[in-house]
């Protein structure tokens, strides 16, 4: 409350009522009525600093849309592609007391944001391999990875036949994934066949040895297994080779032949974003430090599994959002 506004609710509550005739009701109705607008500008001050690690790419402007279209709040906006946002003007308006918050779209974003903004909340979405970032105590994560029991579940009910899974992970950041993951699938009768990789020089070797032993490959964003784009290429051209199908979790992957791809719904994650927001700002129970996406999308190359000898269920493609045949 700013010094008008105190000095307005003195003036108010000891002003003498004329001729003792004033309604006490009255009185306090004036006194809401006056303080509303004080209470108001408090709220506005709640500033969103809103970061986007590249506005031009599809997934992140989705994200930053139905963030922007859900949230109360005003957002201030840096698009760390345009070239004006140089280190300190970026320190200058992460720094500003009257940003309360942050969200960042993308790992550069969030790097960006932690240099400067350590005693702020930040909220951080659509950041692939996010377990190899720092995390901080103010961070929450909408993990750019779904559950993975549900896309076990979606595997299945695609495939009914499935029967050995093979996974490449790395003992630092996705062993314990693996482990929860396996003792899921064996409830479904699914066998998680893995090989761990502790250097990405590893992956080819470790990836051969798995294809002896599974009837499709599962490619998780393991930032050991995954290092570079080149790598993934290679995964991909190994398992074409050996007939193999590839499970894998990005859409852009469907144009170097994968054959089943569970992405995150980015417009949901840009909904979860704004919701974690709304939470901190107004002082409600803390979120969970990390959350999985809500929504899913699915896209089928039945032309790959046909080849592969995957046989998909009757009726399976009403799950399916996207079938490529080529």
């Amino acid at each position: 409350m700013n010094y008008f506004c105190l000095i307005s609710f003195k003036t108010l509550i000891n002003f003498p009522a004329p001729n003792g005739n004033t309604s006490k009701f009255i009185r306090i109705l004036c006194l809401f009525l006056l303080l509303l607008p004080c209470v108001s500008r408090a709220e506005e001050e709640r500033k969103i600093l809103l970061i986007n690690s590249a506005g031009s790419i599809e997934k992140y402007k989705l994200a930053r849309d139905e963030f922007k279209k859900t949230i109360s709040y005003p957002v201030a906006e840096i698009d760390l592609d345009d070239k004006k946002w140089n280190a300190s003007k970026l320190k200058d308006l992460v720094e500003d007391k009257h940003i309360s918050l942050v969200y960042c779209i993308g790992s550069k974003a969030y790097l960006a944001a932690i240099k400067y903004g350590d005693e702020k909340n930040i909220i951080f979405s659509s950041g692939i391999n996010w377990r190899r970032l720092p995390m901080k105590q103010n961070t929450f994560v909408v993990s750019d990875e779904l559950n993975t029991g549900m896309q076990l579940t979606l595997f299945r009910y695609i495939f009914p036949e499935l029967k050995r899974i093979g996974v490449l992970y790395s003992r630092q950041y996705t062993s314990q994934w693996f482990m929860e993951t396996r003792e899921a699938a064996a409830k479904m009768q699914i066998d998680i066949v893995g090989r761990p990789v502790t250097d990405s020089k590893q992956t080819l070797s470790a990836l051969k040895g798995l294809l002896r032993e599974s009837d499709v490959v599962w490619l998780i964003p393991d930032p050991v297994v995954l290092s570079e784009q080149k790598m993934l290429f290679s995964i991909l051209k190994e398992c074409q080779e050996s007939k193999k199908a590839v499970f894998s979790f990005h859409r852009a992957f469907a144009a170097h032949g994968t054959t089943l791809i569970v992405s995150v719904d980015d417009q949901t994650v840009g909904r979860q974003a704004a919701n974690i927001a709304t939470r901190l700002l107004t002082g409600k129970t803390t979120p969970d430090k990390v959350q999985w996406p809500a929504g899913s999308d699915i896209t089928l190359n039945q032309k790959r599994a046909k080849e592969y000898g995957l046989k998909s269920r009757e009726g399976a493609l009403s799950v399916v959002n996207r079938i490529i045949d080529y």
